[in-house]
């Protein structure tokens, strides 16, 4: 085997907008088989359209043209592209066709720009505790997990574009961030069987193109000890090849990751994933690693009899997915598609906006009317490069409530700091508005909300992303779930207490009791 041939198995990301001559060189040198976007990589569409050309031109062949937009919190396409709801927030509209034309919508997006694969959709089963999922997925029950994202996967491959179900065998029970370090779902595999393995079989069965590896470890299916799923045989050879039948692509989430990183260097592990039977290895930052861990491969590769019949098993299937890319390259119209799609994406948002409770002095606000609206700081837990319209968030706000009394904070900000912010102000109202994000794992907005509830009339929590934080707000009459921090999002909640929007308190895409 020689360079050409092991680029196949590579998905491999960039710095900056236009690919450098060095990166374009290790694509050239080894015909790489895909690159992945992130939003680092995008400024105008018709700049993303010819670096992937340029790439591709380089491979030497079609590539695989990846990226993750999932909608929600996880988007790439930010500028000049719609601004679609979470999977969460999907789920919330109780409306499967609604869930596959706003994944059909977004694919002639990507398609448009000259992306031919999404890695998406996530099909984890959330848990509540879980940091680096929540409304990424599509709720708490294996059923619903299934039927929204297999509606996911067909408004997808439908329009054109690979889908990718993640992260397999699925990380929802996880309660720590794999980004950081290893997390370890102790489930038996009865219970895996019956609920976490469920979506993945049923994406199967609909002819999911692609599935991503989870980087966790399974006790129940793999006996080393502290194996991820991503390097373990009996997972993705022995469970998916074997039991579930799948023989679409496989690939790693990105192998940079603190779960592989902090036991194994990325070349190593990039090898032992492809032994166990990954197809693509996803790399996404750095170049020196990408090469490192090529030449490795390369390595294995001509000095195993296994490993060449590996490189056989996959090489086919990549060639056959290769078949199904469209990666035309033509000119984007993103304003075209934009305004096609406007309709779609406001109706998502506000159709899944959920009420918990409700009073009417905060469902009937006017322009007038005098309210203090505390927000986060999104950009303090997540890069956000999405522009709002007029500064920020307070621009949004002072649209809508010219009268407004706006004071932003730090999510990470201690309870006394945000109270003191508030306290600052130089007029007082009878309306609180306070806006959570991912309070259930930082409390002390929850402490924060709670005691300044206690000093206005009327007061109204929204939770940003993720639903839970209400269960911890009693003390607010008027409870709102909106799964996205997005502008759409924002604007539905803002037409809600102007009662342009009639508030709606289910189906809700997660277990309320005792809320």
């Amino acid at each position: 085997m020689n360079k050409k041939d092991i680029g196949n198995f590579f998905v491999i990301g960039y710095q900056g907008v236009n690919p450098t001559d060095e990166f374009l060189k290790f694509v050239e040198e080894w015909q790489i088989g895909g690159v992945i976007v992130f939003a680092r990589n995008i400024d105008r569409p018709e700049n993303m359209t010819k670096a992937l050309k340029r790439i591709e031109e380089a491979a030497g062949r079609k590539i695989f043209t990846a990226i993750d937009q999932e909608g929600g919190l996880v988007m790439r396409l930010l500028q000049d592209c719609s601004l679609f709801q979470s999977a969460m927030g999907l789920a919330a509209t109780g409306d499967v066709e609604m869930v596959e034309a706003s994944h059909h919508a977004m694919a002639k997006e990507m398609l448009a720009m000259g992306l031919n694969w999404n890695l998406a959709p996530v099909l984890d089963i959330n848990h509540p505790d879980n940091p680096g999922i929540g409304a990424r997925s599509f709720g708490d029950c294996a059923e619903a997990v299934s039927k929204y994202g297999i509606a996911a996967i067909k408004g997808l491959q439908k329009a054109g574009v690979l889908a990718c179900a993640k992260h397999f065998p699925g990380k929802g029970n996880a309660r720590v961030d794999s980004h950081l370090t290893l997390p370890i779902i102790e489930k038996t595999a009865e219970h895996l069987n019956q609920h976490e393995l469920l979506p993945f079989k049923r994406a199967i069965a609909e002819k999911v193109a692609a599935i991503m590896t989870a980087h966790v470890f399974f006790p129940a299916f793999e006996s080393a000890p502290d194996l991820p799923a991503t390097l373990s045989k009996s997972v993705l050879t022995g469970l998916l090849r074997n039991q579930l039948k799948f023989d679409g692509l496989l690939i790693t989430d990105d192998l940079e990751m603190g779960a592989i990183t902090e036991k194994y260097g990325i070349a190593e592990a990039a090898h032992l994933s492809f032994a166990a039977g990954a197809d693509l290895l996803l790399i996404c930052h750095q170049l020196e690693q990408e090469r490192a861990a090529a030449e490795k491969l390369l390595s294995k590769i001509n000095s195993s009899t296994e490993m060449q019949k590996r490189f056989s098993e996959s090489l086919a299937r990549i060639d056959r997915a290769r078949k199904r890319l469209d990666s035309p390259y033509r000119m984007p119209d993103c304003q075209s598609l934009m305004l096609d799609h406007e309709k779609l994406v406001r109706e998502t948002h506000e159709k899944s906006l959920r009420f918990l409770a409700w009073e009417n002095e905060m469902t009937g606000l006017s322009s007038e009317s005098e309210i203090t609206i505390v927000y986060p700081q999104i950009s303090a837990l997540v890069q956000v490069e999405e522009t709002h319209a007029g500064q920020g968030l307070h621009g949004l706000f002072k649209n809508s409530f010219k009268n407004a009394m706006a004071v932003e904070y730090c999510p990470k900000e201690t309870q006394e700091e945000i109270i003191q912010k508030v306290e600052r102000l130089s007029k007082k109202t009878d309306k609180l508005l306070f806006f959570t994000y991912n309070g259930h794992l930082f409390n002390h907005q929850i402490e924060a909300a709670r005691k300044l509830s206690a000093g206005y009339k009327n007061a109204a929590a929204v939770a940003l992303r993720n639903p839970y934080d209400l269960k911890f707000l009693p003390e607010f009459k008027t409870r709102i779930a909106t799964f996205s921090f997005r502008t759409p999002a924002i604007q539905a909640v803002l037409k809600s207490l102007q009662g342009q929007l009639k508030p709606v308190s289910k189906p809700w895409p997660v277990d309320i009791d005792g809320w």
